[in-house]
C-alpha cells in the first residue's frame, strides 16, 4: 500500500483527531454542579481517558447579567473510546442524553461507547465530503491553497445547508430540558458551532462565545502535537505534515466564517434563530429558564 493511501486511512473523514492519553486516575472527578469551588475556568475541561475535547459550558455570563447552571450542557469530541470508568463519570455528572453531530459513516466506523441508560440521538451533519480529496491531494503535494480555507467554508455551510439540523438541536434542548452533552469527533466545527449557536441563543457575549470555540487548541495542542508527530514518522519525513495544523484544530476566522454569513443573511442571531429556524421567542425564553441561573 502507498503511504500516502495508509496515512489517509489514518486519518477519518473530517480530519478526526485520536483520543488523547489522560491518566484519569490520577486526576479527581470533579463533579462542577456539586461544589462551587469548581465552577471556574481552571475546572472547564472533563479529563476523560477517551477523550481530548471535552467541557463543561456551565458559569458563562449573558449581558443580561444571568449565567449558564453548571451540570446541564456539554460538548465534545468523540466517544467512541470511552472506558468504563468514562462512562461511569459521564453519569455521576448527571448528563441524560447524547447527541451525536457525526456523520453515518463515521458512526459506523467509530459507534459511541455509552451507558445503556443515557438517550442517544443522532443529528448527522454530513458536512465532510469535500474534505477527503483535498486531504488527499495536499498530502501529494498536489494542492498548495491555503488548507484553512476549507473550513472557513465548511462553517459556511452550517448556515446554507444545516440549518435544519441545528433547529432540531435548539428545539431538543428547549422540549427535553435534561442534562445533554452533544459532540461531533474532534468536538471543534459542527459541535463548535452548536455550542456557538446555544450561547449567543441565551444572551452570552460574541467575544465570550469566540473565547470559548478557541480553547479547542488549548485543549487539544498534545493531541493534535503527537498526530503530527506520528504522520511525520510514518512518511519519513516526505509529508509536512505542519500544513494541516489549521484543519486539526480552530482559528477564530473558522467561526467567523458562519457568524458572518448569519450576519449578512438576517442581520443577527436572533433574526436568524425566529426567521430561518422558526424558533418562537417564547421558546428562546424557555430555554434561558432552562439553561440559565435566576438574575
Amino acid at each position: 500500500m502507498k503511504f500516502n493511501n495508509y496515512l489517509l486511512l489514518t486519518i477519518p473523514i473530517y480530519l478526526l483527531i485520536g483520543c488523547s492519553n489522560n491518566n484519569v486516575e490520577n486526576e479527581m472527578k470533579i463533579i462542577h454542579k456539586d461544589n462551587i469551588a469548581y465552577q471556574s475556568e481552571d475546572h472547564r475541561k472533563i479529563v476523560l481517558d477517551g477523550t481530548s475535547n471535552t467541557r463543561e459550558l456551565g458559569g458563562y455570563k449573558t449581558e443580561d447579567g444571568r449565567s449558564l447552571k453548571w451540570g446541564v450542557l456539554y460538548r465534545s469530541d468523540k466517544l467512541s473510546e470511552l472506558t468504563d470508568a468514562d462512562q461511569e463519570y459521564l453519569l455521576q455528572l448527571g448528563i441524560k442524553r447524547v447527541i451525536d453531530f457525526r456523520s453515518s459513516e463515521e458512526k459506523q466506523n467509530e459507534p459511541d461507547q455509552l451507558p445503556s441508560t443515557l438517550k442517544y440521538i443522532e443529528m448527522p451533519i454530513e458536512a465532510d465530503g469535500a474534505i477527503r480529496p483535498k486531504v488527499e491531494a495536499i498530502l501529494k503535494g498536489d494542492l498548495n491553497e491555503d488548507v484553512g480555507a476549507i473550513l472557513v467554508e465548511t462553517n459556511r455551510e452550517f448556515i446554507s445547508d444545516f440549518s435544519g439540523v441545528y433547529k432540531g438541536f435548539i428545539e431538543s434542548l428547549i422540549e427535553n430540558q435534561e442534562p445533554t452533552l452533544f459532540h461531533c469527533t474532534a468536538g471543534k466545527d459542527r459541535a463548535g458551532f452548536a455550542a456557538a449557536l446555544v450561547l449567543l441563543a441565551v444572551g452570552v457575549p460574541e467575544k465570550i462565545v469566540i473565547e470559548d470555540y478557541m480553547k479547542t487548541n488549548k485543549y487539544t495542542e498534545e493531541t493534535i502535537q503527537d498526530y503530527i508527530n506520528k504522520i511525520n514518522l510514518y512518511s519519513l519525513g516526505s509529508v509536512d505534515a505542519e500544513i494541516l495544523r489549521p484543519l486539526l484544530g480552530v482559528e477564530e476566522r473558522f467561526i467567523r466564517a458562519a457568524l458572518d454569513e448569519i450576519k449578512q443573511k438576517y442581520g443577527s442571531v436572533e433574526n436568524f434563530i425566529r426567521d430561518e429556524l422558526k424558533i418562537r421567542d417564547e421558546s428562546i425564553i424557555e430555554l434561558k429558564n432552562f439553561l440559565l441561573t435566576e438574575s
